[in-house]
């Protein structure tokens, strides 16, 4: 998936469906034009107008829902992939502060941004800015790569970070890119919250030494190496 240009406005990842919007256009067996239109300028105005994110999701959710209607075949399929987006939306800030948010996130490598595509099974910096607009406490960040269906395929979080009232923090956090990621959601997670999901994710560094070892298994299959020395891309990226 590309990267929205900067007049375009900026979306969260996992909001951002233009591109899916473009397929849809394309593949439809009816003139979907006006459809597609209305829900590009619901997205636009999402991007201007943050505060107001609930109910305009709300309205780029009823516009896909209508426009399924009108929809067959390949068509229908991204549509289907475009709502299933807005439902992990949904979800995901369902579990976010209520009074810290995530500024700006984006994937970099080297301080310089990074398409998702181009990182599938590497390491990668999640960075942002969090933004605490109520009195001091801790929060951290949590990072969701989901696959082209929509299911969540890996989650990591970050260590809590301490936020006095009204401060904005420079985060960064490497973490592994699972091989499936489509795209991505991040937030920022009341520290004390029980939904968090801190521990359930191993350490950057262990991920990338497992992946080193599991390539070196791969290239020494049928030399003598057992069973138990084998660990799979998946299984060092979270997976079952």
């Amino acid at each position: 998936m590309s990267n929205a240009s900067e007049d375009e406005g900026q979306l969260p990842p996992l909001l951002d469906v233009r591109d899916a919007l473009d397929d849809i256009e394309r593949e439809a067996d009816a003139d979907v034009s006006d459809d597609v239109d209305a829900i590009r300028a619901d997205l636009d105005r999402l991007a201007e107008h943050d505060e107001a994110s609930d109910s305009v999701v709300s309205d780029v959710e009823d516009d896909v829902l209508a426009l399924r209607e009108r929809l067959s075949g390949d068509a229908d399929m991204y549509a289907e992939a475009v709502e299933n987006r807005i439902r992990q939306y949904r979800t995901s800030r369902q579990s976010a502060s209520d009074t810290v948010d995530i500024a700006d996130p984006r994937l970099a490598r080297n301080g310089t941004a990074v398409d998702l595509e181009r990182q599938r099974g590497e390491t990668v910096d999640v960075e942002g800015v969090l933004v605490n607009q109520g009195e001091s406490r801790a929060a951290t960040v949590l990072t969701a790569f989901h696959d082209d269906d929509g299911t969540v395929s890996r989650t990591v979080e970050s260590r809590a970070y301490d936020l006095d009232a009204g401060e904005k923090r420079d985060v960064s956090l490497t973490v592994f890119v699972p091989d499936d990621a489509a795209y991505y959601a991040v937030s920022a997670v009341d520290a004390d919250d029980p939904r968090t999901v801190a521990g359930d994710e191993p350490e950057p560094d262990t991920l990338e030494r497992d992946r080193r070892e599991a390539a070196a298994t791969d290239d020494d299959r049928g030399r003598g190496r057992n069973e138990d020395g084998d660990r799979s891309t998946r299984e060092n990226a979270g997976g079952s």
